[in-house]
């Protein structure tokens, strides 16, 4: 989704509220996740932090925010 001030991707919140993020926010988003799966240290955090399900939620949100 895309409006004149540029906002392109919806996310949820802990609580379910939709939120809209910028094209730069998705850009800094995109990037960090990519570092963040493509270590070992990064997926173990993310699986140890949040739950092993995680790592593949990490994997599919970052194959939406490059597409």
């Amino acid at each position: 989704m895309e409006n004149g001030e540029g906002i392109q991707f919806g996310l949820s919140d802990k609580s379910g509220a939709l939120m809209m993020i910028n094209k730069k926010e998705r850009q800094i988003l995109r990037d960090i996740l990519a570092i963040t799966m493509k270590s070992k240290g990064g997926k173990a955090y993310i699986a140890r932090k949040f739950g092993p399900e995680y790592v593949e939620i990490a994997e599919k949100l970052l194959e939406s925010l490059e597409g």
